[in-house]
């Protein structure tokens, strides 16, 4: 049963708790002191989430792999651009898109690295050579399966290895061997891209 003798508001002696518990007043670290600590605490964090930003960022910079831009292609010029060039010299091109292309790359030895290659290739010959132009739209699948066969032919690595300039004077140089009326000038790339099919 209750007893509002024993527990009612007024009987409750708030010194003896107060000694029993330990005073608020008795608090080794006033309020103004554990205020003034949580700045400090967010400052040191801070400092230690930068100094560990900053060795990091140095560590990359000073391994291979953190070299800028090593994994990425120069882009072609833009057949607009080409032309363009051409038409303020003395021989004018024209340019023919054989248009976007997936290949299938195989993978290492191990299994490992099979890719899929998406290239655009396009190239530019003389301008006022009509029969080049016919020869090449009458071969447009032959050119195709060439550039296939190329790619097909050979790993990620090996492709990385030759380097895409080398890879386009190789394929220039097989197209040309196909046409018997003319021979195409440079071989360009809009698109080069690798993508790992072992995701």
């Amino acid at each position: 049963m209750y007893d509002e003798r024993n527990y009612g508001p007024g009987n409750v002696d708030v010194n003896q708790f107060g000694t029993q518990y330990g005073r608020f007043e008795d608090d080794p670290y006033p309020q103004a002191q554990k205020e003034s600590r949580l700045p400090k605490i967010l400052l040191f964090v801070l400092i230690g989430v930068a100094v560990i930003f900053i060795l990091g960022t140095v560590v990359a910079f000073a391994s291979k792999k953190g070299n800028l831009g090593h994994a990425y292609r120069h882009s072609d010029p833009s057949p607009e651009k080409v032309v363009n060039r051409s038409r303020r010299s003395s021989k004018k091109l024209t340019t023919t898109n054989l248009g976007q292309m997936r290949v299938s790359i195989p993978g290492e030895s191990d299994g490992k690295g099979k890719a899929l290659l998406v290239v655009s290739p396009w190239f530019a010959y003389p301008e006022d050579d009509i029969q080049l132009f016919e020869e090449i739209s009458q071969k447009d699948r032959l050119i195709k399966s060439l550039v296939s066969t190329y790619f097909s032919a050979r790993t990620k690595s090996q492709l990385l290895a030759l380097g895409e300039k080398k890879v386009k004077d190789e394929l220039r140089s097989q197209i040309n061997e196909q046409l018997v009326l003319g021979d195409i000038e440079a071989l360009y790339f809009d698109e080069y891209i690798f993508f790992d099919e072992n995701l």
